[in-house]
This record gives structure tokens, C-alpha cells and sequence, in this order.
């Protein structure tokens, strides 16, 4: 495996929190933009449901994150993250 994909591979798991500190929920996938290579985007799972309308899974775009370290830190994140159900 890569230096690249080592680093990718380390944010899975983390906890991501708001820049006002609150716990959003934890990386549980990656998404890749096969164009460049890079990060486009994040999926958290387990995700705090004060903020994700009953706690569902979310992908957010990486442009998102401030910061990654023993977590993620985001610069940006809705107020509320409210559940769009698809007509049948």
C-alpha cells in the first residue's frame, strides 16, 4: 500500500467533531474522485442524533474538514441534518 493510501486508510475510524467541538459521529468509509485520486468525500456512521435526524449515516464533502488528526475537525456542519425520504 501507498503513503497515500495509508493516510486515507487512517481517517477510517476516527471521531469527527464540529469547530464548536460537538461530536458528529465516526468515519466509516471514504469517498474517492477517481479523476485526481484524492478525497471527495467522507461517509460517518454512528452519527450523534442531536445533530443527523435519527442518527443515520451521512457523507459530507472532504472540502468540509479543517483538520485530521486523532480526529477530524470540521470548519463547517449544518445546524441540523434532516432525513429526505424518496417517494415510492
Amino acid at each position: 500500500m501507498n503513503t497515500a493510501n495509508e493516510s486515507m486508510q487512517n481517517i477510517i475510524g476516527l471521531p469527527v467533531y464540529t469547530n464548536r467541538g460537538i461530536f458528529v459521529g465516526y468515519v466509516y468509509d471514504i469517498i474517492l474522485e477517481m479523476d485526481y485520486g484524492g478525497i471527495s468525500g467522507i461517509l460517518i456512521k454512528e452519527t450523534n442524533e442531536a445533530l443527523v435526524e435519527d442518527g443515520f449515516p451521512i457523507s459530507i464533502p472532504y472540502d468540509w474538514v479543517k483538520a485530521v488528526g486523532d480526529a477530524v475537525l470540521l470548519h463547517t456542519f449544518p445546524q441540523v441534518v434532516k432525513r429526505k425520504l424518496m417517494p415510492m
